[in-house]
């Protein structure tokens, strides 16, 4: 996540990631209860791309963006919006982790050390 200042020390600007933006297009399309492949076929694109766009993995063009809004009857503002908010809260986590002395790493391994 970037964030910017405007002059004069103003309101922050949130730049959702690429993650934060797959997160928030997932939750909506499950929240209208679409599948991966019928969202993908109804916004024009190839089911393993979307799949690759909600896991944060794929650069997604405005195009393929109008698309997936167009296909849930979502407006590009609550996308953005929405995506934003992701991002205000995964920073909110990031820092809550960093003040409890828990990073990215120790998350991983505490995870692999569990029996299953």
């Amino acid at each position: 996540m970037a964030m910017s200042r405007g002059e004069g020390g103003g309101v922050s600007v949130v730049m959702p990631t690429n993650a934060e933006l797959g997160v928030t297009i997932r939750r909506l399309r499950r929240a209208r209860h679409l599948t991966i492949e019928g969202l993908a076929h109804d916004a024009g694109m190839h089911p393993t791309y979307l799949s690759g766009i909600e896991r944060g993995v794929r650069n997604p063009s405005w195009e393929k963006v109008t698309g997936l809004c167009l296909a849930m009857d979502v407006p590009i503002i609550e996308l953005a919006r929405d995506a934003e908010d992701e991002a205000r809260l995964a920073a909110r986590m990031r820092v809550a982790r960093s003040e409890l002395g828990l990073d990215d790493r120790t998350e991983r391994s505490d995870r692999s050390d569990r029996p299953e």
